[in-house]
């Protein structure tokens, strides 16, 4: 007999925000910089391809920090210690609110990188792996981390439907991504060359291997 997830490790289908309004959502997000490009996009090719340059860092940067925040949360609450502060419940919510926020400032990253043609992208280079030929290795690691992304995302609108064992198989996806996505960004990202654009990569990561071994720790004890 298959075991389902408990009502603690889920969230009620009020607390969940639409599958669909996320989606749509992401594509509104993009349509409105689009039009909104469109609308101010004026001046030399040169001034317009350093808009689009800023746009795709600030929401890769921004993106990379809610995609932190969401896994850093989402591995300390095994720790136990939202239990103890009784926090549980609102880190859980929070967790989840962070995951969503990761797809639309993707979006706007990917609209950034795509528009910006002093570094041409395709849409090719930037949904598969390894066909981009500008840092081939930092572009893979960023469009694998995207369709995990995408795996965990959907995965915690069909939790009702997945086994304890499936759920968290496809969870582990986590720990690796979480790795990929932040040597994407090391890798491939310009502000990772200054002292600040380094801590916030640095901090997170740190921050998500602590509360990792932490809860490596607190399985050797149990088991």
């Amino acid at each position: 007999m298959t075991k389902r997830l408990s009502k603690t490790m889920t969230l009620e289908p009020e607390q969940r925000a639409p599958l669909w309004f996320v989606a749509v959502f992401a594509v509104v997000v993009v349509l409105i910089a689009e039009v909104f490009s469109r609308g101010v996009a004026v001046g030399s090719r040169v001034q317009v391809n350093q808009d689009f340059w800023l746009l795709d860092r600030a929401a890769g940067l921004v993106a990379y920090e809610v995609l932190a925040l969401s896994a850093i949360l989402g591995v300390s609450m095994t720790s136990g210690v939202w239990d103890r502060m009784g926090l549980r419940r609102h880190v859980r919510l929070l967790h989840q609110l962070a995951t969503l926020l990761i797809l639309p400032f993707t979006a706007l990253h990917l609209f950034g990188l795509y528009e910006d043609t002093d570094v041409p992208f395709t849409l090719a280079d930037l949904l598969i792996p390894g066909k981009s030929r500008v840092t081939p290795l930092a572009t893979a690691l960023g469009v694998l981390s995207l369709y995990a992304v995408v795996v965990l995302v959907v995965s915690s609108y069909l939790q009702s439907l997945l086994t304890v064992r499936v759920w968290r198989t496809l969870h582990l996806l986590a720990f690796p991504m979480f790795v990929a996505v932040t040597l994407h960004g090391l890798l491939g990202g310009t502000d990772s060359r200054t002292v600040m654009g380094a801590l916030l990569y640095a901090i997170p990561l740190l921050l998500f291997f602590g509360f990792t071994l932490e809860r490596w720790t607190a399985a050797r004890r149990r088991g």
